[in-house]
């Protein structure tokens, strides 16, 4: 039987809004997961309501604590005329110290910042004009601030501190959004414990300068803020009296390093008038997240370890001693280079900074920041050094008896991250990847010690059996 043409006219709207009703609830509901699904949106949301209440949410770090009483001598707002005075003393008393450094400082004196790092004390960010209007009326404003002395230390002097001094100090002038900011950005934030007041009272004396920091307190760690800005040539005279104070309390002295827990004050009432949107936040979050990205595991720009940091000195003293000034690792026909601060010696065997080593090798090496681990490709190779499960995970590619690549996984808790470079073992690290260490000069205290090694190019097959 035919249908009506106005039997058929019903069946075919009614179709058509039954098909647009569906699609439109369809489309609803992709739109709401699709809200939902936001990365870290709910998370993210509870974090901003906590920061903008005033809490501050900590970054979790492992900090060492120092093994004898430890003084860290700070100086802010150079470098000036006044610094090679300073650094002259330090010298004179075999004292190592940090250097909280303005960027238009560096500028105009670059020679003397070049000098600071030669005579192996530590460069800290002090932001870049130093002016408080600028710095603390919106956090946009200090982050470009670190950011440009950031880059002018690197070309200067070739460092990238990962501490920073607030101009003024934290109190009344950071609240929880900076610090959480720079946390995430992979910076530690310094004030102290001892300030020496010679800045904050007008015409101190050198008597009265050291009379102040002889009050302490005198904790395991102290840090002690001074300056070596212009004007402050009370502070120099008063330098060597305090260095001979915390001589006679049995104090060792050493320059500030990420591993040294930072000192930090409460936030108190807030000194000026800041507005954070949800909007910034997310925007500055990506930011700081993709900067500590960039910044770790021993790339061009991150952190360095200077000489004579603590770091440098614990291991000297651990067994550096008597052994090479220079390594030469032949890998080849390439050479990887190093100077006495840029490789590991103790018991008889060198590590090296990963890096390096596998880009002299003809592989690449890349940070995730997430898992904590760098992944090398090395030819047909890759290998996974995860430092929070302290192994190495090596995929090879199949051998002619077997169609299936393998994967090996070896306890490597030899492996060092320190100031930004991750430190392997050579031997171990050569054979892991299919390699073979050849000969190895005799360690010696002079000169430069030359090791040999035969590289496949990451395309030797089969298990090496160490």
């Amino acid at each position: 039987m035919k249908c009506r043409p106005q039997a058929y006219s019903f069946r075919m709207i009614s179709t058509v809004w039954t098909s647009m009703l569906f699609l439109t609830i369809l489309w609803l509901t992709v739109l709401t997961n699709t809200a939902g699904a936001a990365p870290g949106h709910e998370g993210e949301e509870a974090l901003f309501t906590q920061l903008k209440s005033g809490k501050r949410m900590a970054t979790e770090k492992n900090y060492t604590p120092a093994e004898k009483p430890t003084v860290y001598l700070t100086f802010d707002d150079g470098p000036s005329k006044l610094t090679p005075k300073v650094l002259d003393i330090l010298r004179e008393e075999d004292v190592r110290a940090t250097f909280f450094v303005l960027g238009e400082q560096v500028q105009e004196r670059p020679n003397i910042a070049k000098r600071i790092v030669g005579d192996g004390h530590a460069l800290g960010n002090h932001t870049y004009n130093h002016v408080y209007r600028e710095l603390y009326s919106d956090f946009r404003a200090f982050w470009e601030q670190v950011q440009k002395t950031e880059n002018i230390l690197q070309e200067t002097t070739g460092v990238r501190p990962r501490f920073i001094r607030a101009p003024g100090g934290t109190y009344g002038n950071f609240d929880a959004f900076y610090f959480y900011y720079l946390g995430q950005a992979g910076y530690e934030i310094y004030d102290w414990s001892i300030d020496s007041e010679d800045a904050r009272r007008p015409g101190m004396t050198a008597d009265q300068i050291f009379r102040t920091v002889e009050k302490g307190p005198f904790g395991n760690e102290v840090i002690v803020l001074m300056h070596d800005g212009s004007g402050h040539e009370e502070s120099v005279k008063a330098l060597p009296r305090i260095i001979r104070l915390f001589k006679e309390k049995g104090y060792a002295f050493a320059s500030l390093t990420p591993e040294v827990k930072p000192i930090q004050f409460s936030s108190g009432k807030p000194k000026w008038s800041r507005t954070e949107t949800r909007e910034s936040f997310d925007s500055l979050l990506a930011t700081v997240h993709e900067h500590r990205e960039e910044d770790t595991l021993g790339k061009e720009n991150a952190p360095k370890v200077l000489p004579g940091s603590p770091a440098a000195i614990a291991y000297t003293e651990a067994g550096q001693r008597g052994g090479p000034e220079r390594l030469n690792v032949r890998l080849g026909d390439r050479t990887l280079a190093l100077t006495k601060e840029q490789f590991r010696f103790r018991d008889g065997s060198y590590s090296v900074p990963l890096r390096p080593l596998i880009a002299a090798m003809g592989g690449t090496v890349e940070w995730n920041a997430e898992r904590r681990t760098a992944v090398v490709h090395y030819g047909a190779i890759t290998a996974e050094y995860d430092l929070g499960r302290q192994e190495l995970r090596v995929r090879r590619p199949a051998a002619e008896w077997n169609a299936e690549a393998e994967e090996r996984i070896h306890p490597f808790p030899e492996m060092e991250l320190a100031n930004g470079t991750l430190y392997v073992p050579l031997r171990q690290t050569l054979e892991l990847l299919g390699d073979r260490m050849l000969s190895s000069d005799l360690p010696h205290e002079r000169g430069a010690v030359e090791v040999q090694a035969a590289v496949y190019g990451g395309y030797r097959t089969g298990w090496m059996h160490i």
